[in-house]
């Protein structure tokens, strides 16, 4: 008679035939060698429910042992297989601060300067002068993908930065611009099962022409102006990284996503977008942002390195707007510091002027109409601040150039700017 353990084996291995029985039409995958079954047809140990059975061609039901559809096995690599040689050192498009052959990102507020600074990297490396705020840059061909900015307003930039750096637009031949024909639907990706970015046509447009100039560098300004998904989303932000990751593998660009904080971000000083996966997807991350105290009144910004996988972190660095380009601070001279003043003077002139004859009053004090501020709001990108034209105010009626009269009757006590007599603009 048998013992009670080998009516269970009995029963239970007539169980399994009964199985394989019924799944053999569907797929003949389960060809086991000659182990006893409770080892799930592998050479020793116990029968382990969650291990798949083995099976004859490195293939695994992809819903268990019931499951009619095959998968392949994923190919797994041992170290011994690798080259002998060493493995390739990073390469980069800046050193130390944004690798080739992968994405990275520049955050920074509205208004900070970040298509400014990307545009002085881009125009370095076309005409090969080899240094973007220090550091050593690999001169190559760029692409600049404008998907917030018109044609226009990146000329007038590119021109500030020739001006103030002395060479010519022609030497520009290895930079491309993309400006899509419709600012309102010019999206990369949308999200489709699962929440997974697919990839737009007009991606793949940009894609084949990126692929065929090989650049060093892909700019994208800004992820706000092509990302139809939720930025909170982690497989969105995932999925949507990792289009630009393919893109920077098969041509060994580097990519340079750049892109606003969220509110959040800009109020801890951290420039993290909506999630950290939007930090945690790059290999390298850099944030622009206004200093504080005095500095943030002379309109200095700060560049932090606040991540980066393939080298120590570099220190902030401080810039200042010089000409119109922003520059590290102090490495202005003298002259071009009294020419600066001069111009931010001119133009609150202008300003004042031009606005005057709309019939509109500007105030000398802090409030709705406070002159400066006013101002600032008019100006184009890269423009001066609210402080520059505060300091340019204060020059102006020291010197005797602006005066305050007064509007409406003088019991009121209400003021305005006003040119001094003779002062032309």
């Amino acid at each position: 008679m048998k013992t009670a353990t080998e009516q269970f084996a009995d029963e239970f291995n007539r169980g399994i035939d009964e199985e394989l029985a019924r799944i053999e039409p569907k797929a003949k995958v389960l060809e086991f060698n000659d182990a006893p079954a409770q080892t799930n047809g592998h050479e020793g140990g116990a029968w382990d429910e969650e291990t798949p059975p083995a099976t004859s061609a490195g293939l695994v039901p992809a819903g268990g042992i019931n499951g009619p559809e095959l998968i392949p096995a994923a190919p797994l690599v041992s170290p011994p297989t690798w080259p002998k040689e060493p493995p390739p050192r990073v390469a980069w498009v800046a050193h130390n601060l944004i690798p080739r052959g992968d994405v990275s990102s520049l955050g920074g507020d509205g208004g900070s300067g970040k298509t400014m600074l990307a545009l002085q990297l881009a125009t370095a490396m076309a005409r090969g002068a080899q240094d973007w705020l220090g550091a050593v840059v690999n001169p190559g061909p760029v692409v600049f993908l404008s998907g917030e900015e018109p044609e226009d307003e990146i000329r007038r930039r590119v021109a500030r930065i020739a001006a103030r750096q002395g060479f010519d637009c022609d030497a520009l031949a290895d930079l491309h611009f993309w400006f899509p024909s419709d600012f309102a639907g010019c999206t990369f990706a949308t999200p489709g099962p699962g929440g997974v970015m697919q990839a737009t046509p007009l991606f793949r447009s940009v894609e084949a022409a990126i692929a065929e100039r090989r650049p060093a560098l892909v700019v994208l300004d800004n992820v706000a102006a092509v990302f139809a998904g939720n930025q909170n989303d982690r497989v969105m932000v995932r999925t949507f990284v990792n289009l630009f990751r393919g893109m920077a593998r098969a041509t060994g660009c580097g990519v340079l996503l750049l892109d606003h904080p969220s509110l959040s971000g800009m109020q801890n000083g951290t420039g993290r977008g909506g999630n950290m996966d939007w930090r945690n997807s790059v290999r390298a991350a850099l944030h622009l942002k206004a200093a504080d105290g005095d500095d943030k009144a002379r309109g200095v910004r700060i560049l932090e390195c606040v991540k980066n996988n393939y080298a120590p972190l570099a220190g902030p660095i401080n810039l200042e707007w010089v000409d119109g380009v922003l520059s590290i601070e102090g490495t202005a001279s003298p002259h071009q510091r009294a020419a600066r003043e001069g111009a931010a003077e001119t133009r609150f002139l202008e300003h004042l002027a031009q606005q005057s004859a709309l019939g509109r009053d500007f105030s000398d004090k802090t409030g709705k109409n406070f002159a400066p501020a006013m101002f600032a709001e008019i100006e184009p990108a890269g423009g001066y601040t609210s402080p520059a034209f505060r300091k340019a105010m204060e020059r102006l009626f020291r010197d005797g150039r602006l005066k305050l009269e007064t509007v409406g009757p003088a019991s009121k006590g209400k003021k305005r700017i006003a040119l001094a007599t003779g002062v032309a603009t």
